[in-house]
């Protein structure tokens, strides 16, 4: 009988079962198993192997997860689970096992970061089966996965920033270049801020939504943690080039008429519609390069905070305008930023102190 695909080729599982009795037992045990695949609750870890069972949660996740994380799970299980130990049965995976498929994925030359991604999925996904009491416990607990590189983010001079800036002033990358360096927007978030959610002579954007895009095309989500849906504060320079975009997109939905799509996004494709983020990108890089600038457009949002920092604006306000879900990830981050600011600091005591003696 058919028994689901297989996550890693996608080809029809087949499991065969030997009974011995009269035919007709025999078909009702062929439909009491049939209904057992197909409720999903056919889940013997002995004769269920580690593909099966990762098919099967990824079929329970779905509806718990973001899209873009769900496909995430699945194409890792596919790539780089399946084809090593997807026929391992789920009761008798061990922490060898796992051991054994990190290091023949590092081998092959993955990063430690796409490995310690593979982990994150396993350790979900068995610590689900310790739940559901297929098996008694979560053998990826007892691996340490690899540990990726420490990365620091490259500092963005003033200098650099204003040079940006001039780069894309007057084109249509003006206003999320913009927004992203002056407010600290995710790429996402840029092209997710609606009209309704800003207020110009206030100088505040209310971040409430994000573009992402999948498998299945764009789509708007909440942000992530409710750290995310925050209000930010817009600096002069920021509010002008929104002013200016909004009276020459007017004119565009004037004259585009009925083929104007009523999003009320504030970065659109040109009808009103969304932009995709990699459209975005590349054409941000592409006229950085141009310029001579090396930098990507998330760099913006590290550039944000790096001025920021570097100015002396305390590391909580910059963390509340990022988003970030704790302060501790800011500093991480932006440890580079750290000596810079204890010069200031001692510059600052002995003006405070040493003036006067």
């Amino acid at each position: 009988m058919e028994a689901g695909r297989d996550p890693g080729t996608g080809k029809r599982l087949r499991r065969t079962e030997t009974f011995r009795g009269t035919k007709r037992k025999a078909e009702a045990r062929l439909t009491a198993l049939l209904a057992a695949v197909e409720s999903g609750t056919d889940l013997d870890p002995a004769r269920l192997t580690l593909g099966e069972y990762l098919e099967k949660w990824l079929e329970a996740s779905e509806k718990r997860v973001r899209t873009r994380t769900h496909e995430r799970y699945s194409e890792l299980a596919r790539l780089h689970v399946a084809p090593t130990l997807g026929r391992v049965p789920l009761g008798k995976l061990r922490p060898l096992h796992l051991e054994g498929l990190y290091s023949a994925l590092l081998a092959k030359g993955l990063s430690a970061r796409t490995v310690l991604h593979v982990h994150r999925v396993l350790f979900s996904a068995l610590r689900q089966a310790v739940l559901w009491q297929l098996v008694p416990r979560n053998v990826a607990e007892a691996v340490v996965p690899p540990r990726p590189a420490r990365h620091e983010v490259a500092a963005l001079e003033a200098q650099e920033a204003g040079a940006i800036l001039a780069a894309v002033a007057g084109s249509d990358l003006e206003q999320p270049v913009a927004l992203a360096l002056g407010a600290g927007l995710r790429r996402g978030e840029v092209l997710g801020l609606r009209w309704r959610d800003l207020d110009l002579d206030a100088g505040r954007a209310r971040v409430v939504q994000t573009l992402q895009e999948t498998r299945g095309g764009l789509r708007f989500v909440a942000p992530k943690t409710h750290r995310s849906r925050r209000s930010v504060s817009l600096p002069a320079f920021v509010v002008d080039a929104l002013r200016g975009h909004r009276k020459a997109q007017n004119e565009r939905r004037l004259l585009l008429g009925t083929a104007w799509q009523p999003t009320d996004l504030v970065i659109d494709r040109g009808d009103g519609g969304p932009m995709r983020p990699d459209t975005l990108s590349h054409r941000f890089r592409k006229v950085t390069r141009r310029a001579g600038l090396d930098v990507n457009f998330h760099g913006l949002r590290h550039g944000h905070a790096s001025l920021m920092l570097a100015a002396g604006v305390h590391l909580k306000v910059v963390s509340d305008r990022l988003g970030h879900s704790a302060i501790g990830i800011t500093a991480d981050l932006y440890s580079h930023v750290g000596p810079l600011l204890e010069e200031q600091a001692a510059a600052t005591l002995d003006g405070l102190i040493g003036g006067s003696r």
